[in-house]
């Protein structure tokens, strides 16, 4: 045994070389130093008895037996200041940055003493030069780990203590005076970590001394588990609430587990009482699909449920669906009055790479009996008025020029309550193709291989209803079927160099499987009214009058019936360009763009009888009085009516005008060409086939943009070249020259100018610069006071509408009035670097004089906390609320709000 130990202590010395001074431990330290060891030459520096240990044997080391009750990996320590060896007592301390380490287990702090002969490692900081106790121990085993002033750890019985531990899982932290640490020993049969605390708080605020939490007597956390604990009561601030719990438990699990939703809201409704707001359940159904099922309910029985489920398969697709039901019960004159609504969201899209000839995609949105005006406070809920859905699928097939594409689409209009879904919609189209064109060969191409060939098809089928009838019998037989063919060729040619020369045919046949069919109901509408006999008696007497001698039914005849409709045009077009260019000034240059175009174009008249598209249908029973009248056979139709017009033979005529301008810039010394006018265009047509009013109206139209795309200004206008009679109230087929010498008569026109800009956007401008991105960062009062005050509202957003319409009245005289004039403004501005404000909307009518629905609020960062407030003044509404910020503990609130049941506008 002495030759053993004598062979361990020589190989000791020998590999010494780690410090070369003695570091005596702090005054009153437990622990006793070496003693007669010379620390004065690199030699002397101690070194791991275990690493020495644990090197690999000779075949002359076989012979050395360890203990059933050595530890089963060696045990590496490290110091960056300085080791000292004490043999006596088995113990090696370890100063600076002093590590630990055994299996997963890792332990470091300032100052670290292990005695081996008991396996026990323990750790503390040690003051610093100005006496602040630094290098405070960290336990960690894993990814898990936990700060400590002190801890004392056995690595035999995994066993350990920790003073005034901090444990920090997922975002909560756990901060106990006193702790035991059980570490995994699957031998024992325990699996997982245990930390036992006395005297804790269990809070997500990682402040040293936090603001709030829940502080209980026993805790037990088992690490990526669970958090349980025991009687526990509420503490802000350090003050003790009067909110307890007899017991809870907290997950901490990583990833998707299934478990309960806390509701994010509890609210007090004069209409609807106490209640709480999502609260629910979450399922994992698998690593690509997720459920998460919540509710409201109320004390006076008002409901909702809502499902949203989440899916996603990498490089493949992703996409969410949204079910909500809502019951909203409210009481009118003591009589309960219930709202049912609900609503379908879905939104689905397909990975680029997940096929190249394939693509899926889809955003519906349905609701009724608005919904989200019922659930919802914010200005964009109560204000959008339609909404839409869109289904889509498409094929192309490689090598062949067809297409096919399958496609659901819905509208609905939240005012007039009407839904209109297109279910489904199926297209085929063959791309344009040029049969005539030579495969192979040389030479001029001749003017039939310009001729080309285009043909597409389209079924369709359409569901009008209102929101709250849509899923009704009714619905399904008043649905709308058709299928259409629209077939078209034509061809390009260059006639004299500037010309360009486009004949064409154009042919549509729509298949209908019902058509309308009116019969006049020879019944007569007979009203009885009461007329008083003598004035001056109540004596009354009844009169039957007769109101209507017979009425019009309209039938629906199933059947199939199909609409033919051809045309046929030639179209010429050119461009003509004017410039004119200046050697100095800042306008260097300008430029007229004028593209004329004219066709010629020819359709039937399917008012005539052999196309039979057009029936009479008698209006009275009594000839004398008779009146027939016309009506489209497919006027119930899902795609367009048949023509009524008679027959045409139109010469269109089109001029559109560009005007450009070249600017010279002083700044960088270059010429930059800005547009004057995007495009300004008149129009007209003269039909050569018609008996009387042969000149169409004249339509005048421009756009253009004014400060870099701020402001955009459009212009329509008509003219007509006949006259009006005023006291008839028609025009009438005299030209407008030969009553007033003037050759066009005033009928209306509009002007709109809006304007939408950021406060970056507007300073770029003014300055000359480009545009510059909204702070992110917050700032604080003096960096905010040292850029300006404009910075603040950097990514604040101003739009302004203006409408002047102007008509020609009854009388002849020409009226113009603003008819719209408002100006919003929406963000939000960061005040400070805890405070903001936002801005929903704000919205003021000029020409009605009100604001329209601010909505508006504030916002605090309490370090973990959260306090604000949203407010909506014109209808009434509001929330405020204090409350923890998102995680673990975040239903932990102070809510108090009034919204659309309470308000003075009702639902």
């Amino acid at each position: 045994m002495k030759a053993k130990l004598l062979l361990i202590i020589l190989l000791f010395l020998a590999n010494l070389q780690r410090s070369t001074a003695q570091i005596i431990p702090p005054e009153g330290d437990t622990i006793t130093p070496v003693q007669n060891i010379d620390l004065s030459t690199p030699d002397t520096v101690p070194v791991a008895i275990d690493s020495i240990l644990s090197s690999p044997l000779t075949s002359k080391d076989q012979r050395i037996k360890y203990s059933k009750d050595s530890l089963e990996a060696p045990i590496n320590y490290d110091a960056k200041d300085s080791m000292i060896l004490d043999i006596k007592n088995q113990k090696v301390h370890l100063y600076g940055d002093a590590i630990v380490t055994y299996t997963s287990l890792e332990l470091t702090a300032d100052y670290i003493v292990f005695d081996w002969g008991n396996n026990i490692v323990e750790a503390e900081g040690l003051p610093d030069s100005l006496g602040t106790i630094s290098g405070d121990p960290v336990f960690k085993e894993g990814e898990q780990s936990f700060n400590a002033k002190r801890i004392r750890y056995n690595f035999k019985s995994k066993k350990g203590l920790v003073y005034e531990a901090t444990t920090i899982e997922k975002d909560v932290y756990v901060l106990g005076k006193v702790a035991k640490i059980h570490a995994k020993d699957e031998a024992a049969g325990q699996t997982d970590d245990h930390i036992y605390s006395q005297n804790a708080i269990f809070t997500t605020c990682d402040h040293p001394d936090p603001h709030f939490g829940i502080r209980s007597k026993k805790q037990k956390v088992v690490p990526e588990k669970v958090v349980v604990i025991g009687p526990s009561n509420l503490e802000v601030g350090g003050v003790p609430t009067p909110l307890w719990l007899p017991f809870g438990f907290f997950p901490l699990k990583t990833g998707d587990r299934t478990g309960l939703i806390f509701p994010r809201d509890y609210e007090f409704s004069d209409a609807w009482g106490f209640g709480l707001r999502n609260v629910g359940w979450y399922f994992p159904i698998s690593d690509y699909l997720d459920l998460t099922v919540t509710g409201d309910i109320y004390t006076r029985g008002s409901w909702g449920i809502k499902l949203n489920s989440k899916y996603k398969k990498k490089y493949k697709f992703g996409g969410n669906l949204t079910l909500g039901y809502s019951d909203r019960i409210s009481e009118q004159r003591g009589v309960p009055l219930s709202n049912k609504s609900f609503i379908i969201q879905w939104s689905h899209s397909q990975d680029p790479k997940a096929h190249p000839l394939n693509r899926f995609s889809g955003s519906i949105n349905i609701q009724s009996n608005n919904y989200q005006i019922v659930n919802e406070n914010d200005f964009d809920s109560k204000y959008t008025n339609t909404y839409t859905s869109n289904v889509n699928y498409s094929r192309m097939f490689p090598g062949k020029p067809i297409r096919f594409s399958a496609a659901m689409s819905h509208s609905q209009n939240t005012q007039t309550r009407k839904v209109d879904v297109n279910l489904p919609t199926l297209d085929f189209q063959l791309t344009r193709i040029y049969p005539f064109k030579r495969k192979k060969g040389t030479g001029k191409e001749k003017w039939f291989e310009k001729i080309s060939l285009q043909y597409t098809a389209n079924a369709r089928n359409r569901f009008s209803a209102t929101d709250t009838t849509l899923f009704t019998q009714q619905t399904l037989d008043d649905a709308q079927f058709g299928i259409k063919h629209t077939a078209n060729s034509n061809a390009s040619f260059q006639l004299f160099k500037y010309f360009n020369v486009t004949p064409g045919v154009n042919y549509k046949e729509v298949w209908y499987f019902d058509h309308v069919q009116k019969e006049l109901d020879p019944a007569l509408v007979i009203d009885t009214t009461w007329v008083q006999i003598d004035p001056d008696s109540d004596t009354m007497k009844m009169v039957l009058d007769t109101v209507s001698y017979g009425s019009i039914e309209e039938l629906k005849v199933r059947g199939f019936k199909p609409l033919r409709l051809f045309n046929a045009n030639i179209t010429v077009r050119t461009q003509i360009f004017g410039t004119r260019t200046f050697s100095k000034g800042k306008i260097r240059g300008l430029r007229h763009v004028l593209k004329p175009e004219v066709s010629l174009g020819y359709t039937p008249d399917y008012t005539d009888p052999k196309f039979g598209y057009f029936q009479y249908v008698d209006t009275d029973t009594r000839s004398e009085y008779n009146d027939p009248m016309r009506y489209d056979i497919f006027e119930n139709g899902i795609y367009d009516k048949t023509p009524s017009g008679g027959k045409s033979m139109r010469l269109n005529y089109s001029l559109n005008n560009i005007f450009e301008a070249k600017i010279w810039s002083k700044r960088d010394s270059t010429e930059k060409i800005i547009k004057i006018f995007d495009n300004f265009r008149v129009n007209g047509d003269y039909n050569f086939a018609a008996d009387s009013f042969q000149l169409s109206r004249v339509s005048l139209a421009g756009t253009t943009r004014f400060f870099k795309g701020l402001t955009t200004l459009t212009l329509n206008a008509s003219f007509d070249p006949y006259a009006f009679d005023v006291e008839e109230g028609r025009r009438i087929n005299k030209f407008y020259w030969d009553t007033n010498n003037k050759l066009l008569r005033f009928e209306g026109a509009s002007l709109r100018l809006n304007t939408g800009m950021t406060v970056n956007k507007l300073r770029s401008i003014f300055n000359g610069e480009e545009e510059k991105p909204a702070n992110k960062k917050p700032k604080s009062a003096a960096s905010m006071y040292d850029e300006g005050l404009l910075d603040i509202f950097g990514g604040f957003r101003i739009s302004h509408q203006f409408a002047l319409t102007g008509m020609k009245q009854s009388n002849g005289r020409d009226t113009f009035f603003v008819s719209t004039n408002s100006i919003s403004m929406s963000g939000n501005i960061k005040l400070t670097k805890k405070w903001s404000l936002r801005v929903g909307n704000i919205s003021y009518d000029f020409r009605l004089k009100r604001l329209v629905y601010p909505d508006i609020g504030f916002y605090r960062d309490l370090h973990c906390w959260e306090l604000g407030m949203d407010w909506q003044p014109v209808n009434g509404t509001y929330s405020f609320y204090l409350h923890v910020k998102p995680g673990t503990l975040d239903f932990i609130k102070v809510p108090y709000q009034r919204r659309n049941q309470d308000a003075f506008s009702g639902f």
